[in-house]
């Protein structure tokens, strides 16, 4: 007599199993055809103004329903850049048809630079809350992260250069320009007084001209920064690039809060951005823009990524993102997989509109030479992570390190105190290395060496074994030894040079 009732209540179950996938049916279909929508409300402009790394920010999104079913239990997860982190939205709301919610959602912002929440991962249940059916929803919304050393600017409530008019004056040098006496004429740089400019000169030459007064700022710094992929290691991903990026920001803080004139070049194999010497009360936000620019690099000889494999990763992300399958077709370029001619033609009528919606000073400030594709301005714009080049090329980084030398003498007049920040690695050619120095102390220039020492940046974590400390021990002397033949010859040229760690 038991078998039937057992059967009864097995069949009850079935049926509510059938009856919560029937009315699960309608929100699967309405996730599927996007009639669902994620829109992240934009907050006041004082509190979007600017964020700093560790930071954790609360966002408001707006969940749309456009369709003619009614959703329950929503819950998703925002998905981005690496150094996005995001808690889960939940909501237990019903969200009925053709109506629309709010709710809130955190992010923790773990390194600088400019990273981009891509859209949600979603997830409804049916009313009986036995199934769940989960589905991606796009978002785009970019974050531009800055150094902690930026803070102060910040929740001093605080636009760049504010602070530089309000300290001017308080230390022992001499004021811009007030001098009388025009010791030359030269090409006005980005940060120079407009009150400076010789007109004249201008109108003769066809391009801003500048004078130079015989009393100006009594110190004139040039900060050069390595952003190579050696910088870019460490224990946690980019930790002795956001270093170095730390130890500029400070420097060129302190430096402009006196009213000091300061200059900016980022290098690797090449000169990859110069940002002119200025001293202006806006010019440290140059600086910050070209330097929270460094995580966002797509530069063809900088990256991983070539030409065929960024077109492949830009139609994989379209098909998600867009539901743009642009691997279709008769003529598909035989590499790819990519219908290319077709995926060149929507670029072409999407790239203005995608540039005005998502521009930013951070992608153009302060870089010396824009050689990127459209295919990859556009993967730039939208936050698609071309992986930075993963191997040195030996011997390249001090090409780079002479050519910034080589143009900061050619370009700027007069003494300059130049500090590098770099770790040294991959530097082979001592010869070519000290040519590009003594050139830059032949025009009456000063250099001194920051080097984060790698092995400093790779710290173990609770009890480790012996052989795990021996080992660490044998990589801290190899590397010691190694830098040091670099830091013996730059020392005996009188070049003063500074080991650093992460404390």
């Amino acid at each position: 007599m038991s078998e039937p009732i057992i059967l009864y209540l097995g069949q009850i179950q079935i049926a509510l199993l059938g009856i919560a996938f029937m009315l699960l049916v309608p929100g699967a279909l309405a996730l599927d055809r996007r009639k669902v929508s994620f829109e992240i409300i934009d907050p006041d402009e004082d509190d979007k103004s600017v964020h700093v790394v560790g930071d954790t920010v609360h966002r408001e999104v707006r969940v749309k329903n456009v369709s003619s079913v009614t959703l329950h239990v929503l819950r998703a997860k925002a998905f981005g850049g690496a150094a996005l982190e995001s808690a889960p939205v939940e909501d237990r709301r019903f969200l009925p048809a053709n109506s629309s919610l709010t709710t809130s959602f955190k992010v923790l912002l773990k390194r600088s630079g400019r990273w981009v929440l891509q859209g949600f991962d979603v997830r409804v249940s049916d009313p009986l809350g036995l199934l769940e059916t989960r589905d991606y929803l796009p978002c785009v919304h970019p974050f531009e992260i800055y150094p902690k050393r930026a803070a102060r600017r910040r929740r001093g409530n605080l636009r760049a250069g504010s602070l530089a008019r309000r300290e001017g004056g308080r230390h022992a040098v001499e004021q811009l320009g007030i001098g009388t006496d025009v010791r030359e004429l030269r090409e006005h740089q980005s940060g120079d007084p407009l009150r400076h400019i010789a007109w004249k000169a201008t109108v003769r030459r066809g391009k801003l001209i500048s004078k130079n007064f015989e009393h100006e700022t009594s110190m004139s710094v040039y900060l050069m920064l390595d952003v190579s992929c050696s910088m870019r290691g460490g224990q946690e991903p980019g930790q002795k690039l956001e270093h170095g990026i730390e130890i500029i920001v400070g420097m060129a803080d302190r430096l402009l809060k006196r009213r000091d004139s300061v200059g900016l070049m980022t290098f690797d194999e090449k000169l990859y951005g110069h940002v002119g010497s200025g001293s202006s009360p806006g010019h440290l936000r140059r600086i910050l823009h070209h330097l929270v620019g460094l995580n966002s690099i797509v530069d063809p000889d900088l990256t991983e990524l070539d030409e065929d494999e960024v077109e492949a990763l830009v139609a994989d992300y379209l098909l998600i993102q867009e539901r743009l399958d642009f691997r279709k077709g008769d003529d598909l370029d035989e590499v790819t997989g990519v219908n290319h001619k077709l995926l060149q033609r929507w670029l072409a009528s999407v790239f203005t509109r995608n540039r005005d919606a998502y521009a930013s000073s951070v992608l153009t400030e302060g870089i010396f030479e824009q050689r990127a594709s459209r295919l990859r301005q556009f993967a730039q714009l939208r936050g698609l992570e071309v992986p930075y080049r993963v191997e040195a090329r030996l011997g390249m980084k001090e090409r780079g390190l002479v050519d910034a030398l080589e143009r900061m003498v050619s370009s700027s007049k007069g003494k300059h105190y130049v500090v590098i920040v770099s770790d040294l690695c991959g530097i082979m050619n001592l010869d070519l290395l000290t040519r590009g120095i003594r050139l830059a102390l032949l025009k009456g220039n000063k250099l001194k060496f920051i080097v984060p020492f790698t092995p400093a940046f790779y710290q173990s974590e609770g009890t480790v074994s012996r052989k795990y400390n021996v080992l660490k021990d044998l990589f801290t002397s190899a590397e010691r030894d190694e830098r040091m033949k670099i830091v013996d010859r730059l020392r005996s040229l009188g070049v003063e040079v500074e080991f650093t760690t992460p404390s």
